[in-house]
């Protein structure tokens, strides 16, 4: 159980944000949400713990991944405010792997025409976790996209639980295969990895989906979902309070997503 501090509203984090080390951010951020409302800001361990906490009512309001987003949203929860990134409001995922490997998309379809080339190269997948876009979900649709299914690709896949995490596993030989979110201006593995950036190649691009957001929790009651709502836009419209906030969540801006934007990556989420 999340310990609330006080009669306000609690709000939750997502286990990776990033650079910026979760407990960190949930200190720094505390202090701008205070004025809305907000007495508690937690990091959570995993997307689904987080999913979970949204669900149940345990927390108010989070920094949601998409594929989070959706499933708040299909339970009634709202979208209040969507990130906006170099004036995208959706992003796609990187497939990669080692610079020097000869790997491509082609011998994964292969291994699952030819049982020899599952012996003669077993090819190991690292993931961020079930609920990551650009981490698995995407992906892995587009392999399926491919003809390739991924549980007959990879001889494993692994959840690691962060991006850095991910990207070290294939570098040091741990994982062949990993994932990354791409946004228009830049990818997300050349941000997170500076200089050994260039250890790791794109084997391929994916489709789009909605960026992450600021989601509400289908359990409040409409006086309290209209009080955060309220609350959010007004931080987002002031210039000082966006600007933090921007900084924190490592985006420039935000956006009022229409109805329904994330509830149909749902589909995208059974497939997986």
């Amino acid at each position: 159980m999340v310990a609330r501090d006080g009669d306000g509203f609690c709000f939750a984090l997502p286990p990776s944000l990033g650079q910026v080390p979760v407990r960190d951010l949930a200190r720094r951020l505390a202090d701008v949400l205070y004025g809305i409302g907000f007495s508690t800001v937690v990091p959570m361990t995993s997307y689904e713990q987080l999913e979970r906490a949204l669900l149940s009512g345990e927390v108010d309001a989070a920094w949601g991944p998409p594929i989070v987003c959706a499933r708040v949203e299909d339970a009634g929860g709202l979208a209040a405010l969507r990130s906006v990134r170099y004036g995208a409001v959706t992003y796609r995922s990187v497939v990669l792997c080692r610079t020097g490997d000869r790997l491509d998309l082609r011998h994964l379809e292969l291994r699952q025409l030819e049982p020899s080339a599952n012996a003669a190269r077993p090819v190991r997948a690292a993931w961020v976790d079930p609920r990551s876009m650009g981490g698995y979900i995407l992906a892995r649709h587009h392999l399926r996209s491919r003809g390739i299914e991924p549980r007959r690709a990879f001889v494993h896949e692994k959840m690691l639980g962060s991006y850095a995490a991910c990207f070290q596993a294939v570098l040091s030989g741990e994982a062949d295969v990993t994932a990354s979110y791409a946004s228009r201006r830049g990818l997300g593995y050349v941000e997170l990895l500076g200089e050994h950036a260039f250890e790791l190649r794109v084997l391929a691009y994916t489709g789009e989906c909605p960026n992450d957001a600021l989601v509400l929790s289908p359990q409040l009651s409409a006086a309290d979902a209209a009080t955060l709502v309220g609350g959010l836009r007004r931080l987002v419209a002031h210039p000082a309070s966006l600007a933090l906030l921007a900084s924190l969540f490592g985006v420039d801006n935000f956006d009022r997503p229409p109805a329904a934007t994330y509830s149909p990556l749902l589909s995208l989420l059974e497939a997986s």
